[in-house]
């Protein structure tokens, strides 16, 4: 069964995949995404809401993005398919004045390239989780960790058993103590906290998400609920697409070089260097060339060159 989906005009199914592979701080395209060869595909395990459990393939042509799956789907998940696909690939939101803006700004020219389409999961929930465990965990250990979860948790796909859907709140749950004795217990404690968040207070997670809140007002309470360190709320609110959210020094000091006089205090605060660009600092933040020291360096000792 397959069927078809309208994209933006400037979207990219393999620049999104290439992107979200390679993201210098985060690898964000984790299980139960995998994708084929040529990377051009990109594949998922998704339980619906009915309780089946599919697979689904996600390519794009000139006509638009094909969803497929080998199963027959009811009207229902059908829908239900197509609504977390757009959500996953962010199909609803208008970045052209974003990619505008980047083509005059120095320090963000590889996003003409690359695209800023960023993957994300098919619920908040998913997007909390692997942001909690995407911050907390060093980068060589963080796509063990997810794909442990994945594997350990979610319901597996009945025509390959060995593949696995994201878990839901209640399956984390139910596996509290071995979460306890896998993560280190800060991380343990901040899913456990998260899983049971969700588990009883889901409508009001997903209503202030959802909601009209200002991006301050959205930080805080996300903050306040879910016992979020400044990292993973500064990735939870880029998941919720508040990309006017500037995430703090702390966050961006790791992706770039140490430079040539060995001294990364003086980088200039994001919130300072970004302001300018709002409501895109935040994406701008996001998605930043901080590989390069000196890019760095010249725009915190002369602030932004951007030619609006």
């Amino acid at each position: 069964m397959h069927w078809t989906l309208t994209v933006p005009e400037n979207f990219s199914l393999p620049q999104l995949i290439r992107r979200s592979l390679n993201c210098e701080r985060f690898k964000l395209l984790q299980p139960p995404f995998s994708v084929n060869r040529t990377k051009d595909h990109l594949h998922r395990v998704e339980r619906l809401e009915s309780g089946n459990t599919v697979y689904l393939t996600l390519s794009q042509t000139p006509a638009g993005l094909i969803l497929h799956t080998d199963e027959r789907l009811s009207g229902k998940d059908t829908e239900e398919v197509s609504h977390k696909t757009r959500r996953m690939l962010r199909l609803s939101e208008n970045l052209q004045p974003f990619l505008e803006m980047a083509r005059r700004t120095p320090g963000l020219e590889k996003t003409l390239q690359h695209g800023a389409h960023i993957l994300r999961g098919a619920t908040l929930f998913e997007d909390v989780i692997k942001a909690i465990i995407l911050t907390q965990e060093e980068k060589t250990r963080q796509g063990q960790r997810i794909t442990w979860l994945v594997d350990r948790f979610g319901d597996p796909l009945p025509s390959n058993p060995t593949r696995h859907a994201f878990p839901t709140p209640q399956q984390l749950l139910w596996g509290s103590d071995v979460l306890r004795e896998v993560f280190p217990l800060e991380t343990a404690q901040k899913l456990i906290r998260a899983a049971e968040k969700f588990c009883y207070e889901e409508d009001c997670l997903e209503t202030l998400s959802n909601g009209k809140h200002s991006t301050h007002t959205l930080a805080v309470e996300m903050m306040k609920l879910l016992h979020l360190d400044p990292e993973t709320l500064g990735l939870v609110m880029l998941n919720l697409g508040r990309y006017d959210y500037i995430p703090p020094v702390s966050c961006m000091q790791r992706h770039s070089r140490p430079s040539s006089k060995g001294n990364q205090d003086g980088m200039r605060d994001p919130y300072t260097m970004f302001e300018p660009l709002q409501p895109w600092g935040g994406l701008a933040c996001w998605l930043w060339d901080w590989s390069s020291a000196e890019s760095v360096e010249a725009n915190a000792a002369g602030g932004m060159e951007w030619k609006g």
